[in-house]
């Protein structure tokens, strides 16, 4: 991909975007560990001049991906990215398959438990969303990451 910036704009926005720390920790579930020291920047990772790792900032709704890359000048005028998405284990996992795993122990219990066909016709519906709604969020922070990296660092 190109930017239409140079390599010195782009290593300031990078600089001026990013909150430096871990952004494998930052994409999980236990990144609320780390709410205090918020930033008001967009992008939390690592990046030195040929080579970066970011993810979003954020505490209590992680995204579990990581874009990771490395920065060539082109031109005076453009930069060159090779950059890749990539799901942060842990956190990518939990949100995809918990969910999963929650809707076969609660069925579980209700089993085991005898649970009239009532609790079934509740329980279910609600699990059911809730992995619906695990796989949309992670679409949807997926789409974010990319955009807000191509709108800031203005690549084509």
């Amino acid at each position: 991909m190109i930017s239409k910036i140079n390599i010195v704009e782009f290593r300031e926005r990078l600089y001026k975007n990013t909150k430096l720390g871990n952004p494998k920790i930052k994409g999980t579930p236990f990144a609320i560990t780390s709410i205090s020291g918020e930033s008001d920047k967009t992008f939390f990772g690592t990046f030195d001049k040929t080579k970066f790792e970011l993810t979003e900032n954020a505490t209590l709704f992680p995204t579990p991906y990581i874009i990771s890359g490395e920065i060539n000048p082109k031109s005076e005028t453009q930069t060159e990215i090779n950059y890749e998405v990539k799901p942060i284990g842990f956190g990518y996992y939990w949100l995809k398959y918990i969910p999963i795993f929650g809707l076969i122990v609660f069925n579980l219990i209700l089993y085991t438990q005898s649970a009239s066909l009532k609790a079934y016709q509740i329980i279910n519906p609600m699990m059911f969303s809730f992995i619906i709604f695990s796989r949309f969020y992670m679409w949807r922070k997926k789409n974010k990451l990319l955009t807000d990296f191509k709108r800031i660092f203005e690549i084509e």
